[in-house]
C-alpha cells in the first residue's frame, strides 16, 4: 500500500473542511446556549426583582439568601434539561471529533470555575457576577475561536466588556447588567447559529 503524501495546502483544505464539517455539528449545539442563555437571563432578572422585594421591605438579612436561592433553582432546572438535551445530542449525533470533545472538557471545566468562583466569591464577600462574566467569557469566546464563528466570538468578547462595566454598576442594578450580557453572550449568538447556513 502506498503512501500519499499532501502538499501543504491540501493539508490546509482537509483541516479546514474537519473544522467546517464541525461548525455544521455544532449547530446542533446552539440549544445549549439558548437553554442557559434564557435560564441564566431570567434568573438574572428575577434576581433583580427579588432583591427590590427584599429591599423595600427592609429584610436585608434575607437578600443573599433569596438571591443564592434563585440562582441555584434556575441552575438546578438548567442542568435537568442539560442532561436530556446532552442524551438526545448523544444519540443522533454519529461522529465525535477531538474538537467536539475539547469543547465538552473546556464547558466542564467553565462549569467547575463558576461552581468554585461563587464558593470563593461567597467566603471572600465578594459580589459574584464580575467573576462569573469573566469566566463566561473565557469559555464563550474560546468555543467561537474554536468554530470560528463570530457571533459567539463577539458575544464571549461582550462577556469581557460587561464584566468591566459591573465594576462601575451599583450593587443595586448589576442584576440587570448580567441579565443583558446573557442576552448578548449566549441568546443571540444562539439563535444565530441556529440559523447559520455554514
Amino acid at each position: 500500500m502506498e503512501e500519499k503524501h499532501l502538499t501543504p495546502g491540501e493539508s490546509f483544505d482537509i483541516i479546514n473542511q474537519a473544522i467546517s464539517n464541525f461548525k455544521m455539528n455544532y449547530k446542533e449545539g446552539a440549544n445549549t446556549f439558548l437553554l442557559w442563555g434564557w435560564l441564566l437571563s431570567l434568573a438574572s432578572f428575577s434576581n433583580f426583582f427579588i432583591l427590590k422585594i427584599l429591599q423595600s421591605k427592609e429584610a436585608y438579612e434575607q437578600i443573599n439568601l433569596f438571591s443564592l436561592g434563585n440562582w441555584a433553582v434556575f441552575i438546578l432546572i438548567g442542568f435537568v434539561f442539560m442532561y436530556f438535551l446532552e442524551r438526545k445530542i448523544k444519540r443522533d449525533k454519529k461522529v465525535y471529533s477531538h474538537l467536539d470533545r475539547y469543547l465538552n472538557h473546556l464547558w466542564w471545566v467553565a462549569v467547575a470555575s463558576f461552581l468554585i468562583g461563587t464558593f470563593l466569591c461567597i467566603k471572600l464577600e465578594i459580589n459574584p457576577p464580575h467573576i462569573m462574566l469573566l469566566l463566561a467569557g473565557f469559555a464563550t469566546t474560546t468555543t467561537g475561536l474554536f468554530i470560528k464563528f463570530k457571533p459567539i466570538i463577539v458575544g464571549g468578547i461582550g462577556f469581557f466588556v460587561f464584566s468591566i462595566a459591573s465594576a462601575f454598576v451599583s450593587n443595586e442594578y448589576i442584576a440587570l447588567l448580567v441579565g443583558v450580557a446573557i442576552i448578548c453572550g449566549y441568546l443571540i449568538p444562539g439563535y444565530l447559529l441556529k440559523a447559520s447556513k455554514e
